[in-house]
């Protein structure tokens, strides 16, 4: 299993995969940040309520799009890879952190903000989660795993 999660090519299939899933997810943030706030608000985590201004929620749907496109093209081309890889895994971690506790609250959100801010959005549900856990688990072994090519393995091991 080591030697799978230390191959090159996979780890470059994993990048290229989280990465495109981030700069996927930032595009429609990007361009309307007032309907990404607006979905966060329902997530009742960041605000606004009684304590937090709607001010946090303003700031965190203007400036998260744009680490997640930052962070998506910095894995695609290879930049950076093991902290760009652990920022990701603390999105993705900070994503199923709000998902989940909508779900145990009872919260009912009809589009979790992922990549469309259309009514027609995902609905932020157990599904969301294990997918997230997926991504999250490529975004550490990118973190943490040192890639090795193949054939410097069958010379260490003498294949």
């Amino acid at each position: 299993m080591t030697r799978l999660l230390n191959n090159v090519w996979l780890q470059r299939g994993l990048a290229l995969l989280v990465g495109g899933v981030f700069v996927f997810a930032s595009h429609d943030k990007i361009l309307w940040p007032e309907r990404f706030a607006r979905i966060l608000y329902h997530y009742q985590v960041i605000g606004p309520n009684a304590v937090l201004p709607p001010l946090l929620p303003n700031l965190f749907a203007v400036i998260l799009p744009w680490v997640e496109l930052l962070a998506g093209l910095a894995l695609i081309f290879g930049l950076w890879r093991r902290e760009v890889s652990l920022l990701s895994g603390l999105m993705l971690l900070a994503f199923i952190v709000a998902v989940s506790s909508t779900l145990w609250r009872g919260i009912d959100i009809e589009n979790c903000g992922c990549f469309s801010l259309d009514a027609q959005g995902r609905a932020a549900g157990l599904a969301l989660v294990i997918e997230d856990l997926g991504l999250l688990a490529a975004a550490l072994v990118l973190a943490f795993v040192p890639a090795r090519p193949a054939a410097l393995d069958k010379v260490r091991h003498g294949l």
